[in-house]
């Protein structure tokens, strides 16, 4: 069975159950999110098993465990091994990131595409939750490229911070270069998911984010995947080289501290 057969079961069981009690069935903003990041996983997942082979890791007897929260150990809860030729990549959700621009940076993109010798650090920060709980974390050395997944409509501000995960997250991106990409790849390139319509001055200015920058921006998903999943001539793609990696992973490992 599917993830989404199995999904659509279950709930239609929780509606059905809801009908028999005179109960009403309400999802949270939480749940609503967490869904969607889920969705757009799969279609990361979808794009990557067109380019290479996928691997499921660390499940849960047999159970895929999605991470949709920064709160939880990344190790605790399942990624996909993806290899493409000789190289192997990790694809994860909510891994921290700890920025090259400084130490102190730190932030948690919903989707991440790290080297496949990434290692999630844990250390003890009496700064982080009072020191009670590990700080776990990956160098910006080992991302090839972080994804945010927002189930929202793509106000101003939304866009606009997209460029700031991009910025910290990335070693490979210089903001004082142009946005051409000399080696398009197998790596979807930075990508901003947004679940709600674009008005006529919102794709615009999407537009104009995408020719400034090295990114996508993706929405509308709550309707349709189209442009990712049949027209992808306009959809910018990385390879390890152009996002600044040698032909081996060897670079971007992190070492556990």
């Amino acid at each position: 069975m599917s993830d989404a057969s199995w999904v659509n079961s279950i709930e239609r069981r929780i509606q059905r159950f809801c009908r028999d009690h005179a109960l009403a069935y309400k999802k949270t903003e939480r749940e609503l999110s967490a869904s969607f990041e889920i969705g757009c996983l799969h279609l990361l997942t979808n794009n990557y098993s067109e380019r290479g082979t996928l691997e499921l890791q660390n499940l849960d007897d047999g159970s895929f465990k999605y991470l949709t929260t920064p709160a939880g150990n990344p190790n605790n809860f399942s990624w996909i091994k993806v290899t493409i030729g000789d190289q192997e990549f990790q694809l994860r959700q909510q891994v921290r990131i700890r920025s090259h621009l400084d130490n102190d940076i730190a932030f948690t993109p919903d989707i991440v595409v790290l080297l496949g010798s990434a290692v999630v650090n844990e250390i003890k920060d009496k700064d982080f939750a009072n020191g009670k709980k590990r700080f776990f974390n990956v160098t910006s050395d080992a991302v090839v490229a972080a994804h945010e997944c927002k189930s929202l409509v793509p106000f101003p501000e939304l866009l606009i911070s997209f460029i700031g995960a991009l910025i910290a997250a990335h070693t490979w991106f210089d903001p004082a270069s142009n946005s051409d990409i000399e080696e398009p790849g197998d790596h979807l390139a930075p990508t901003l998911f947004v679940g709600g319509s674009t008005n006529a001055i919102q794709r615009r200015m999407v537009k104009a984010l995408e020719r400034v920058y090295p990114i996508n921006i993706l929405t509308g998903l709550h309707d349709t995947q189209r442009r990712l999943e049949n027209d992808e001539s306009d959809l910018r793609y990385i390879s390890l080289k152009s996002a600044g990696h040698s032909g081996t992973d060897d670079d971007g490992e992190a070492e556990a501290e």
